[in-house]
């Protein structure tokens, strides 16, 4: 993100709502987006990511609420004026069109010059590595380089705002890994708002500014994705965001920056997902990752528990360890060493230290 978070946005969404028959796709969704933000629409599907893109970019119309892009309330404005730009997932590229006819396609809608026309081609082919590749036809391209010529054809508007449908789900990981780093070196030269939707939750990690994680047409989170991640408001984000050991509690009390907590297993100390905390005698989940959970060692105190090994995977970098703990099934993922792997069977103590254990008080 390239400009300060104070100024202006370059997309408003003020309570929006939209529903298809009895279903309700969106209710009542608000979210900013600021200028050079690269922001993600985050969900499962059917949670109205989609649908409001399509708000965006002026193939749906809201039954109630406002969307301003650039201070313009575009409600009524049709697609093609909006000046944004829509990424499908399936390409819709014109077969029977080159690439350079492709790219050109809203340029020549907009009947720019012809010199014009040719230069902007040239620069948008250039800028997402297809230069040379111009006369070719998408069906001569690999699915990678039909993905750039999609974006290359968003690029050559010169848009405020790029919109993005799920870009890379068609492309095998390598492809997804490779343009992944593509749509970063894009958003990161120029100063192009990209809203993005994906229920791929590494996507949203790994590029985004900020997300937006949506369920059942509403929003419910929305913030920086390490703070989301690691300090997840409700449950539903911590479950959504990655794996999420979720362990039932009882507060106690607080300590200083720490609330106490009873688990199934004793006394644990943990921090708070919110500003504002429980009181004594209240219901809460206790949010471990699978990273913060290990092996107990020697040291300072920390919230400890004795559990069974169920079962053991080796992932590459990472193990996948199962427990069994009183009943409760644990996730633990252990950094992968030449060394013996947990036996299957095997009891012993683990341990999260508290300050990667989260308080969560919303469902």
């Amino acid at each position: 993100m390239k400009d300060d978070a104070r100024a202006a946005p370059a997309i408003r969404v003020e309570s929006v709502s939209k529903r298809f028959g009895d279903v309700a796709a969106l209710d009542g969704v608000s979210f900013d987006v600021r200028p050079g933000e690269l922001f993600f629409l985050l969900g499962p599907s059917g949670c109205g990511k989609t649908t409001m893109l399509r708000i965006l970019a002026g193939l749906e119309t809201p039954d109630a609420g406002r969307i301003l892009l650039n201070g313009r309330d575009v409600r009524d404005m049709p697609a093609h004026r909006r000046g944004a730009p829509m990424v499908f997932q399936n390409y819709a590229l014109w077969p029977h069109l080159s690439v350079a006819g492709n790219v050109a396609f809203g340029l020549v809608e907009r009947r720019a010059p012809r010199k014009e026309i040719a230069a902007r081609v040239r620069e948008a082919l250039a800028r997402v590595g297809l230069s040379g590749l111009d006369r070719r036809l998408p069906g001569q391209l690999s699915g990678g380089q039909q993905q750039r010529v999609v974006l290359a054809r968003a690029l050559v508007l010169d848009p405020a705002v790029m919109l993005l449908d799920e870009p890379l789900s068609n492309l095998d990981a390598r492809l997804r890994a490779g343009m992944r780093e593509e749509i970063e070196r894009l958003h990161r030269e120029t100063d192009i708002s990209f809203v993005y939707v994906t229920h791929d939750q590494s996507e949203a990690l790994s590029l985004a500014d900020r997300v937006a994680v949506m369920n059942a047409g509403r929003l419910r989170a929305l913030g920086a994705p390490a703070d989301l991640y690691h300090r997840p408001p409700n449950v539903f984000c911590a479950d959504f965001l990655g794996e999420a050991n979720l362990i039932a509690a009882r507060v106690t009390g607080t300590s200083g920056r720490f609330t106490a907590v009873q688990t199934p297993w004793g006394a644990w100390r943990a921090v708070l997902a919110g500003a504002s905390a429980p009181s004594a005698g209240a219901s809460v989940r206790c949010l471990v990752r699978p990273e913060n959970l290990r092996p107990a060692g020697p040291g300072p105190a920390a919230n400890r528990l004795r559990a069974a090994v169920r079962s053991v995977r080796l992932n590459g970098p990472t193990i996948a360890v199962r427990l069994d703990a009183d009943g409760t099934a644990l996730r633990a993922a252990l950094l992968s060493r030449p060394a013996p792997l947990p036996a299957p069977g095997a009891e012993g103590e683990w341990e999260a230290a508290p300050d990667d254990t989260v308080v969560i008080t919303e469902e």
